[in-house]
């Protein structure tokens, strides 16, 4: 017997989906098919960053319906985003990556009206908000919008965190060509640079996407490696702490 979906709120016209990709084609189709069974519609853009010709012909052969960009050199998370970005010319873009898993629609009416009424949120996010650490959880603020219930991050919930970030999210044109280009830095930085600027991060409950690429990282060439080190690790935090106040030009 086939199941019938009832949850299913078609993507706004105001709106264009971004992804970002990079050879993880599984990871790929299961998050298109959960997020497209819930949220049918809109104009596609895909970043596949893996630059091999035969993972990209799959792509673009899976998804008749989207634009594919790809180009002979890696970008990386943030020269993706820049290239998906400046093919849009819708007010919103919702942003997401190749691994994560819909249980819902999104309530797209309620996102924008978030960022319509509140200048001090930069990011709708819709990432279930049990996978974020209950440290965090509670350095944030209830709102009502839409008749929807949501909860707007704090200033002062992380150094870096929670004004934006490349989860499943909504985030208006002109947020991104305030802050463009964002391959200028990396997704902790921009965050924290809208963090300066006085801007949040909404949480949108309940969330309907979780992640599913634990353990299947792509290496980021424009990013530096994490250190595996506990030495390391604090050298690494002490050298943000410094950054963030000033007293450092680079965070790493």
């Amino acid at each position: 017997m086939t199941s019938i979906i009832s949850d299913v709120r078609p993507v706004p016209d105001t709106i264009t989906i971004c992804i970002t990709s990079c050879g993880r084609l599984d990871l790929l189709a299961e998050t298109l098919t959960s997020f497209r069974a819930h949220n049918p519609g809109g104009r596609l853009l895909i970043s596949e960053d893996s630059t091999d010709a035969a993972t990209i012909a799959a792509v673009t052969a899976t998804y008749p319906d989207a634009t594919v960009l790809s180009g002979a050199a890696r970008l990386g998370i943030m020269g993706s985003i820049d290239r998906l970005y400046s093919h849009v010319t819708t007010p919103y873009i919702f942003h997401l990556e190749d691994d994560w898993a819909f249980s819902g629609s999104v309530d797209w009416a309620a996102a924008i009206a978030m960022l319509e009424s509140r200048a001090d949120v930069a990011n709708v996010c819709v990432r279930d908000i049990a996978e974020i650490k209950e440290k965090y959880r509670n350095r944030s603020d209830a709102a009502d919008v839409a008749s929807q219930k949501f909860l707007v991050m704090r200033i002062d919930s992380h150094p870096e965190y929670y004004a934006w970030s490349p989860n499943p999210g909504l985030i208006s044109l002109a947020t991104y060509r305030r802050y463009a280009p964002f391959n200028r830095v990396q997704p902790d930085q921009m965050s924290g640079i809208m963090k300066k600027d006085g801007l949040r991060q909404a949480f949108l409950l309940p969330g309907v996407a979780r992640h599913i690429g634990y353990g299947r990282n792509v290496v980021d060439p424009t990013m530096p490696a994490r250190p595996k080190s506990r030495p390391l690790k604090w050298l690494r935090a002490i050298k943000k702490k410094l950054y963030y106040a000033g007293l450092r030009k680079e965070p790493f």
